[in-house]
């Protein structure tokens, strides 16, 4: 086909397609104007509608099971193997007895020196029982001093038990004490005296019952009530009975916080010959409360007191509050209170005080005491322990004594209204174990003010004392006390001038080895210095002494 044929058919086919489209033009134009002549009439509003859909319902089921066991084959090879150890088959061990070994309950101490000193001491007891312990306790020692009628002695015996009943613990005492003393501060130049004329014989009976609940959780109460009763009595037509009731309550509110009450009731007699008896009685209730958080301790509370004795009855709201706040940890704490309570003051007490003690009690009242202190405590590594306080003390009504102007061997007593004084205590620990122990501690009173008496009559300003212990070789033990004592006012017995008793320095060395588990040595030796100072006018101690002997342990 040549290229003239190929334009010729394309020619014509353009004018075929021109032709057409303006059929299509004008047959268009045409039915636009027929539409302009008709009416449409809408029966009904048009709302389309989907088809129904189809729902398969399909139903799930487990294919059938597989009954038929499987035919699993496998082969393990052996292997011969050669061994050198063979084990031993295992069979039980039978467990060890809880046990402990037995106690060394009891023990006796022989005993003599120079001074004419005897020593017995011996004590007995029960061992372990799970209900139950009881034990016996007994004491005796006499020394006579170079200075004529020096002489003195003391007998101690004690039976004690203890039982445990429905958590609950009773124990239960009784004692009988016995001490000789001579006043021999007389004037040894004015000739021979008869020796039963100076002596003293003080006899008490003590008989105390007590019991503590033994609580099953940190929130049940605490509960320990005591009775004591004590009679006292003298070689002189003497006597004294007291009966004494604590009852302290103590219950935890919150984890931290605690509720307690004690219940406090003394009541002495004293009877001098057929002269009219002195009572004397402290009736207290002790409410307080205290918080505990790690590092911080407040004891908060008063106390209301009754103090009667003759012809003077007195009631006193007491503070006690008492703070302890942790700086560092256990290594610095800060320690401060306010506390006031009262010092009874019958012939028991004072007798305790000054076994030279005339006995008279006419016009004595009890003794008010307040202290305001703080101070710091703490430890230093793990050996080390301190504690100091500074403390403002008053005392109201305090007896002080001063040698009798009839009788300047014997002593009386002054009432002081009231007497304050700035008090510093101090006292360091090293503790290593058993091993090795070492404490160092001094009081100091600064008294300031004196308002009935010229003078704190017979009161040292400074008393300190030094003491070791060292264990060697589980075998030896040894111990030192190194104590010191400043003198003290006196009142000259013609009441016009007055003195100072001079100060003293004490030293008293101990040893002791166990030569088996049951027998032993002891030495103890006194007054190393031979110093006789005068703890109360007229009677200079005993000076350097010394006491050994054996031990017995089964």
């Amino acid at each position: 086909m040549n290229i003239q044929n190929i334009y010729h058919k394309g020619f014509f086919l353009l004018a075929a397609m021109g032709l057409s489209a303006a059929a299509v033009q004008q047959a268009t134009a045409q039915a636009k104007d027929s539409l302009k002549q008709e009416t449409i009439d809408i029966i009904s509003t048009y709302q389309p509608r989907l088809r129904d859909a189809a729902k398969l319902n399909l139903t799930a089921s487990l294919p059938g099971v597989d009954t038929a066991r499987p035919s699993l084959k496998y082969e393990v090879p052996s292997l011969n193997l050669s061994f050198g150890y063979q084990a031993a088959p295992l069979k039980p061990l039978a467990l060890g007895k809880d046990s402990l070994d037995l106690l060394q309950n009891n023990f006796v101490k022989l005993g003599y020196g120079n001074l004419s000193t005897p020593y017995v001491q011996a004590g007995f007891g029960s061992g372990r029982h799970e209900n139950y312990n009881y034990g016996l306790f007994v004491n005796y020692t006499s020394s006579k001093g170079k200075i004529e009628n020096q002489d003195y002695s003391t007998l101690n015996t004690l039976a004690a038990g203890t039982y445990l009943i429905n958590k609950f613990q009773l124990n239960g005492s009784l004692a009988y004490d016995r001490n000789t003393v001579h006043y021999y501060g007389y004037d040894h130049n004015s000739g021979p005296v008869e020796k039963s004329s100076i002596a003293q014989h003080f006899n008490q009976i003590t008989a105390t019952a007590s019991g503590k609940n033994l609580p099953g959780n940190d929130w049940a109460f605490s509960f320990q009530p005591k009775v004591k009763f004590i009679y006292f009595s003298d070689n002189y037509k003497r006597n004294e009975s007291a009966f004494q009731l604590n009852v302290p309550i103590r219950k935890q509110i919150f984890e931290n916080i605690y509720l307690q009450a004690e219940g406090v009731f003394d009541l002495s007699t004293y009877r001098e010959d057929n002269l009219k008896a002195i009572n004397n009685s402290i009736v207290a209730v002790h409410p307080a409360v205290d918080v505990v958080y790690p590092g911080f301790v407040l004891h908060a509370g008063v106390n209301p007191t009754w103090s009667n004795t003759p012809g003077v009855s007195k009631f006193y709201l007491l503070p006690d509050i008492v703070n302890e706040t942790h700086l560092i940890r256990k290594k610095l704490i800060l320690s401060s209170g306010w506390i006031s309570y009262i010092e009874k003051n019958n012939y028991r007490t004072l007798t305790n005080r000054n076994p030279f003690f005339l006995g008279s009690l006419d016009g004595m009242q009890n003794t008010r005491v307040e202290e305001k202190y703080t101070g710091i405590k703490g430890t230093l590594g793990s050996h080390f322990n301190y504690n100091t306080k500074f403390a403002s003390v008053t005392w109201y009504n305090l007896p002080l004594f001063v040698n009798d102007t009839l009788n300047a061997s014997r002593f009386i007593t002054l009432n002081e209204a009231e007497m304050r004084a700035f008090q510093l205590h101090a006292e360091v620990g090293y503790i290593q174990e058993e091993k090795l122990q070492v404490r160092v501690a001094f009081d100091w009173f600064n008294y300031n003010k004196q308002e009935s008496q010229i003078k704190p009559w017979a009161l040292p300003a400074f008393q300190g004392n030094l003491s070791a212990s060292y264990l060697l070789m589980k075998k030896l033990h040894l111990n030192a006390e190194l104590y010191a004592l400043s003198g003290a006012y006196y009142m000259n017995p013609n009441k016009v001038d007055f003195g100072k008793t001079k100060g003293a320095w004490d030293m008293n060395l101990g040893a002791s080895f166990d030569i088996t588990k049951n027998f032993g040595l002891w030495l103890n030796a006194n007054n190393i210095f031979n110093t006789q100072y005068q703890r109360y006018y007229l009677y200079p101690s005993y000076g350097f002494n010394i006491v050994g002997g054996l031990l017995f342990k089964f």
